[in-house]
């Protein structure tokens, strides 16, 4: 399958300068726009089958957070509000590249509840269960109106996004777990607002 989205990209790439018909080349820009869109589908699918290796160091927690901001956006980054208690000094062993996935993972689904508007995003990080355990929450003014989607949310393929393959959550919640944390969900039209807590748990 890759091989044959390489093929249709390359070739579509050849015609391309070719091309003098506006309605011609609108048609081989969306060619390589689907040809994209199907290659990251399969990355996301390989990602899902393959075993998570954790490669697992003493990291400071409060470093987390602040290595995220240059991986957003800058649309992103402009609508993220951090607050954190989180101070230099307290640790968690864990697998840096892969936390700060899992995270982008459920910031990216509370900045895509709101696409094209400008609603703040919030992440609020401390520590719970006594000061054993890291808890990053990520909250949103977009409640989950429907009682299936927030019952189905982490379920691998369930999407209520038409371009997304329904991984990127699923994938948040087993990295956590895989670390002997996890990802909880709040979310109801009463309280106008989805909260993803993520919890890591502290290494004394």
């Amino acid at each position: 399958m890759g091989n044959l989205l390489s093929g249709i990209e390359g070739y579509t790439d050849l015609l391309l300068p070719s091309i003098q018909n506006a309605d011609d080349r609108e048609n081989a820009f969306r060619i390589l726009e689907g040809v994209s869109r199907m290659n990251g589908i399969l990355k996301d699918l390989r990602h899902y089958q393959e075993a998570l290796e954790l490669r697992t160091h003493i990291i400071d927690a409060a470093g987390i957070l602040q290595k995220l901001m240059p991986l957003l956006a800058d649309s992103e980054a402009s609508r993220l509000r951090i607050d954190s208690t989180i101070r230099t000094g307290m640790h968690v062993k864990a697998d840096e590249r892969l936390v700060r996935q899992a995270l982008l993972s459920v910031l990216r689904n509370a900045f895509e509840a709101g696409a094209g508007e400008q609603d703040a995003v919030t992440m609020r990080a401390d520590c719970v269960d006594q000061g054993q355990t890291l808890r990053v929450r990520i909250q949103s003014i977009h409640p989950i109106q429907d009682e299936e989607v927030r019952r189905r949310l982490f379920e691998p393929f369930f999407t209520t996004k038409a371009a997304n393959l329904g991984l990127g959550l699923t994938m948040a919640r087993r990295i956590f777990q895989a670390h002997g944390g996890d990802i909880t969900l709040s979310s109801s039209p009463e309280e106008m607002t989805t909260e993803f807590s993520c919890l890591l748990p502290r290494h004394a």
